[in-house]
């Protein structure tokens, strides 16, 4: 089996539906897919590269797609400075917050870290994550 073309596992990502996928070709078949099995258009990126492209020409920092790249390696032109083992972390630290009705700030989520304040509050303005009070 060839490599995921990015670091979720997927091969493709569809530019109309904002989807990664995967598909198994026929064994005789030679090439890739053509189209999205979800929406049938054939706007498909295939490469990291076209990705951070795509991301350039739609105004969008790419850790919206931070699955896509390697999670030890900061995300490649992304504002943030984050590796998106670290953007997972946030949202999950987020998500729990928001379960237990917490407060969810920037200086409960990176601690007393400048730099880590930074990136968190980075990636809340680029994810579009509020902070709350814990009421909701």
């Amino acid at each position: 089996m060839k490599k995921p073309n990015f670091a979720n596992g997927h091969d493709y990502f569809c530019m109309d539906c904002n989807l990664f996928f995967s598909v198994r070709l026929h064994k005789d078949h030679i090439g890739q897919a053509a189209f999205c099995p979800w929406c049938g258009e054939d706007t498909l990126i295939v490469t990291t590269d076209d990705l951070l492209n795509h991301c350039e020409d739609n105004d969008t920092d790419p850790v919206n797609f931070y699955h896509a790249f390697p999670q030890d390696e900061p995300i490649p032109q992304s504002c943030t400075g984050a590796t998106p083992l670290q953007v997972e972390i946030i949202i999950g630290l987020v998500a729990m917050r928001k379960q237990e009705k917490l407060p969810v700030a920037i200086d409960g989520i990176a601690g007393e870290s400048e730099s880590d304040r930074d990136i968190v509050r980075k990636v809340f303005e680029k994810l579009h994550i509020t902070e709350t009070g814990g009421t909701e």
